[in-house]
């Protein structure tokens, strides 16, 4: 019997192991997008960064043993307006010369009631500060959908300095993030 045991606790512990590595995904960059919102002038404007990596280790069932990491190239930025995304390029907004990548790594990912929420650390301009990202996972066979939101203060990251004004420039960014995953 102790044999038989110690067969199926090895048994146990190799087929544990395999799930934890089970929560890795691949991005399908074709059918995924990294957006935001934001507003000027009183009117809601919509933007994306088409090149971008986002790393998901993410198990469901598992949550907090999760990571997730995202970057975007700040270059890439395109509102579909020629001279806004000139001027989101330059010192006063996102600096691409010095700092041509924003990054979010997760810290910790926890369940709530509408989803799950990854708290970690958010980088843009060189500042680092605490940030939350709250998203949906959709798993379907070999794929799985997600699709997160998240809230920037664009102060607390020096974008748009000398841009206090909100009535010209709105001071909160939401960003969405929609990825197409698969094993």
């Amino acid at each position: 019997m102790n044999t038989l045991r110690l067969i199926g606790s090895i048994a146990l512990a190799t087929a544990l192991v395999g799930t934890s590595q089970a929560g890795e995904w691949n991005v399908n960059k074709a059918m995924s997008s990294v957006g935001f919102s934001a507003e000027q002038q009183g009117s809601k404007f919509n933007g994306r960064f088409p090149d971008f990596e986002a790393m998901i280790d993410f198990d469901p069932s598992a949550p907090a043993s999760g990571s997730i990491v995202g970057k975007v190239k700040t270059e890439s930025v395109n509102t579909r307006d020629h001279d806004r995304d000139a001027a989101l390029t330059d010192r006063d907004w996102f600096n691409v010369g010095e700092y041509p990548e924003a990054m979010f790594e997760s810290e910790t990912i926890a369940k709530t009631d509408d989803g799950y929420e990854a708290r970690g650390q958010l980088t843009i301009k060189g500042n680092t500060k605490p940030a939350t990202l709250r998203f949906t996972f959709d798993e379907s066979g070999s794929g799985a959908k997600f699709d997160g939101k998240m809230m920037i203060n664009r102060f607390d990251f020096n974008v748009g300095e000398g841009w206090n004004d909100t009535s010209w420039v709105g001071q909160n960014v939401e960003v969405q993030i929609m990825l197409d995953l698969t094993k």
